[in-house]
């Protein structure tokens, strides 16, 4: 079972691009392991890993059982060892999961990091609107709006802008509009 859960969906979706192909994609931050798999993989591996250790802990208890009668205590501790391991693992999924559904920052992106490395852009003058958020676990998107001095040419900013977001952060999805500077937006 394990095996098959950590074997690749082949070929299966429900059209190009959909987000079974985002999470699973090997995005993320340069320099960091992708998450392994989805959520939804990862969750099924646990629940097999889960349902494999209290099988082992019930025969366990039942030969302890078996052969020192008086040690009936054997079986509840087995099952408060597996309730621990359920809850610690589940917790991390299901913090992952909320981070997804209520669009938080994206786990190990720094918000200042991102705004420093916008503003050393070269003729980006400031930075307003800036978000950042985690469409799965490894698809990250932001967005943001750039002011450039007058003399600089918005294509060339948005172009290194948009490649500085994606090779510094690995972010999957940029979102960068850029205006001329005033200094009542400043």
């Amino acid at each position: 079972m394990a095996y098959i859960l950590h074997q690749s969906p082949a070929g299966h979706g429900h059209g190009p691009g959909g987000y079974e192909q985002l999470e699973s994609s090997r995005g993320g931050l340069p320099g960091h392991a992708p998450l392994p798999g989805t959520t939804s993989v990862r969750a099924a591996f646990i629940h097999v890993v889960g349902d494999l250790l209290q099988s082992v802990g019930v025969l366990v208890a039942a030969t302890i059982i078996y052969f020192k009668p008086q040690c009936k205590i054997a079986d509840p501790i087995s099952t408060l060892f597996f309730s621990v391991f359920v809850l610690g693992s589940t917790f991390t999924i299901l913090k992952d999961v909320f981070r997804v559904l209520m669009e938080g920052a994206p786990r190990g992106i720094a918000f200042e990091a991102v705004k420093e490395a916008l503003l050393g852009v070269s003729g980006v003058k400031g930075t307003h609107d800036l978000h950042l958020w985690a469409l799965t676990l490894s698809h990250h998107a932001v967005s943001v709006h750039v002011a450039v001095e007058a003399s600089t040419d918005p294509e060339t900013v948005l172009w290194e802008a948009t490649r500085q977001l994606q090779s510094k952060f690995g972010f999957a999805s940029c979102t960068v509009q850029v205006e001329r500077y005033r200094e009542e937006t400043a």
